[in-house]
């Protein structure tokens, strides 16, 4: 579990979280117009971005379950 992060790391979480917002109102966007497959992929993309943008911790929580 280290503490540091380098500047690209703290980019990339950023870019993540921006890309899962944006995903999330346009999958929400495309439900609306009753688009539903797309809307539910659009969705799921913004699931697994949030999920990139928290890998970090993640990561932690990972290690300190294991060391349990």
């Amino acid at each position: 579990m280290r503490k540091d992060r380098s500047i690209g790391e703290m980019i990339s979480t950023v870019v993540f979280f921006g890309v899962a917002a944006y995903l999330l109102i346009h999958g929400l966007g495309l439900l609306d117009e009753g688009k539903k497959l797309r809307g539910i992929g659009g969705l799921l993309a913004a699931t697994c971005c949030a999920l990139g943008g928290l890998r970090f911790v993640i990561a932690n929580f990972v290690a300190m379950w294991r060391k349990s």
